[in-house]
């Protein structure tokens, strides 16, 4: 599909993140690097370029994340 053909765009900034929404059917479309401050993290450009409804992968929000992190390390 063309990139006129994109329904909705997002971006996410983890590999982890990617995944995900590649595996529901997202198509990557675009990376960056965000520069900021002293540090710099990847970006990754998504569309959702079918006819259907996009579909949202369920992500864990960084806090989730530190929790679910710090109860695996006990």
């Amino acid at each position: 599909m063309s990139l006129e053909e994109t329904r909705l765009a997002t971006e996410v900034g983890s590999v982890r993140e990617l995944n995900l929404f590649l595996a529901e059917g997202w198509v990557l479309v675009g990376t960056y690097v965000r520069h900021a401050h002293d540090s710099q993290t990847p970006r990754f450009v998504l569309a959702w370029q079918s006819d259907d409804d996009p579909v949202r992968p369920e992500l864990l929000d960084e806090w989730e994340q530190r929790e679910l992190f710090r109860i695996s390390q006990t």
